[in-house]
């Protein structure tokens, strides 16, 4: 099987001039990182809240200095060194139009990742419209260090990607997008990609990937809320 087999379709943004950006410079990309980080969800262990989006500005706390690696394999796996750009501050939820954009907000610089493969990933739980049964997406922001080489199954710099977790399909194959601002991860989404809901729960986190080969993220660095 090609590992160039996703199929990418894309739809013309109504009110974002930055995803238009992020679909001109669009790549398809090897299957391994598309599917890396979207199986089970994480341990973290005693979380009890989530925060709540209802048709309304909404945002979550969290508190500086509180990353702590938490591993999610069997085995052994070298520490990620702990870096500004891995502590969660907030994450904040704005629609304007017909479009969300997803804030998270850093202490560190997340472009100056230069070791590891980092994910930026949004949970969000919904219930659908249509079936009125619970929906689950992921959003997510994903940039590596890794230069793509002979025996890396990665792709350097930003993607971003849509997830349905209920049904195992993309929304959104992961495409290629310009960096970050300098102190956040923060990006438009067409409403319709999470079904146009007008209220949902959401929670982040960053995770760490220490190695260029396929599989989960190793490590769990921090959450909110």
């Amino acid at each position: 099987m090609s590992k160039y087999n996703l199929c990418v379709i894309f739809y013309v943004p109504k009110a974002s001039s930055v995803l238009v950006i992020a679909v001109a410079v669009a790549t398809l990309i090897p299957v391994s990182i598309g599917l890396s980080g979207l199986g089970p969800e994480i341990k973290i262990g005693g979380r009890q809240t989530v925060g709540i989006y209802n048709n309304a500005d909404s945002s979550i706390e969290d508190a500086q200095g509180d990353v702590t690696p938490v591993y999610q394999q069997v085995g052994t796996e070298e520490i990620p060194e702990i870096r500004g750009y891995h502590d969660i501050l907030g994450a904040s939820v704005q629609k304007r139009g017909e479009v969300f954009f997803f804030t998270v907000a850093l202490a560190g610089n997340p472009n100056d990742n230069d070791m590891y493969e980092t994910q930026y990933r949004w949970h969000i739980i919904t219930t659908s419209p249509i079936t009125n049964r619970e929906q689950q997406y992921m959003v997510r922001f994903q940039n590596s260090a890794f230069g793509g080489g002979s025996n890396s199954t990665t792709m350097q710099g930003w993607y971003f990607a849509v997830f349905d977790r209920t049904v195992g399909r993309f929304i959104v194959p992961p495409t290629s997008i310009p960096d970050m601002p300098e102190d956040r991860v923060e990006f438009p989404i067409e409403d319709f990609y999470i079904g146009n809901p007008s209220s949902f729960s959401y929670w982040v986190d960053v995770s760490v990937r220490v190695n260029a080969t396929f599989g989960q993220p190793n490590y769990i660095m921090d959450y909110a809320p």
